[in-house]
């Protein structure tokens, strides 16, 4: 069997832990208007263990190109899809190639390559960054001042829009089944997701909900990893009379294509 990647074994073993911390850099200016950007060092993390160089990157909600820049940086190809205009220009900008498509990655008419050997995205936590939210979510509200985006678009296309939850899986399923198409046999895709409140204060299950659902596209569940966020600041949630936990963890889904 040929290898996944280009690590050797001293590599390999510290890239398996269940956990890791990670700072990414400050956002530059071409950037900083998308409200949700994961940051480069995270997608090198995955990029380089799942491919070895050379291969072929896709990212369905390829925002502003972190996963492209992340790629390029490392000798991969990369392709993607965004639905919003001035993010798909800032993405194609930074690694000055239009590799990234205009679209809906609901749509596999979007899909500009047939073969793949690496998925890595981070599709919208369903309506959250366009829910209310209190005067105590700092960064919100500093986002607010800048007069920065404080949501993805107001396009009814996007999934981010979706004001039904369940709707919004059924919707965002569309768009594994489309990468499950294109991905090649017995490589893998890494979903950056996270479990959330939403403004009732319910505790949605969004990572938990949406495994069930990708593995009803054809891929196998292959595991989690927590990346711990240890430098975003704490809010005073429920004091003195109930338990709100400050969410500081996304969960980095790792699926397989096995047939």
């Amino acid at each position: 069997m040929a290898k996944l990647n280009d690590l050797d074994g001293k590599e390999w073993i510290k890239n398996t832990k269940s956990w890791f911390i990670l700072r990414g850099k400050s956002r530059g200016k071409e950037v900083i208007n998308h409200p949700a950007k994961f940051p480069e060092e995270l997608a090198g993390k995955y990029i380089e263990f799942f491919t070895k160089t050379g291969e072929i990157v896709f990212d369905p909600f390829m925002g502003v190109g972190s996963t492209a820049v992340a790629s390029k940086k490392l000798k991969r190809d990369c392709y993607g899809i965004e639905i919003n205009n001035e993010f798909c220009n800032v993405a194609n900008q930074r690694i000055k190639e239009e590799k990234t498509v205009l679209g809906d990655s609901r749509k596999i008419k979007n899909y500009k390559v047939d073969k793949v050997d690496f998925i890595l995205t981070s599709p919208p936590y369903w309506d959250i960054l366009k829910k209310k939210r209190g005067n105590s979510d700092s960064q919100h509200t500093q986002r607010k001042d800048k007069k920065l985006k404080l949501y993805y678009s107001d396009n009814p296309d996007d999934l981010g829009n979706i004001d039904n939850y369940d709707d919004f899986l059924k919707e965002l399923k569309k768009v594994f089944k489309n990468c499950y198409k294109i991905l090649n046999k017995k490589k893998y895709m890494v979903v950056v997701i996270q479990n959330f409140r939403n403004s009732d204060g319910k505790y949605m299950t969004l990572a938990w909900d949406l495994v069930k659902e990708i593995e009803k596209c054809g891929f196998s569940f292959e595991g989690e990893q927590i990346w711990c966020q240890d430098d975003k600041q704490l809010g005073i949630w429920g004091y003195p009379t109930k338990f709100i936990s400050n969410i500081h963890h996304h969960y980095c889904l790792v699926f397989r294509k096995d047939a």
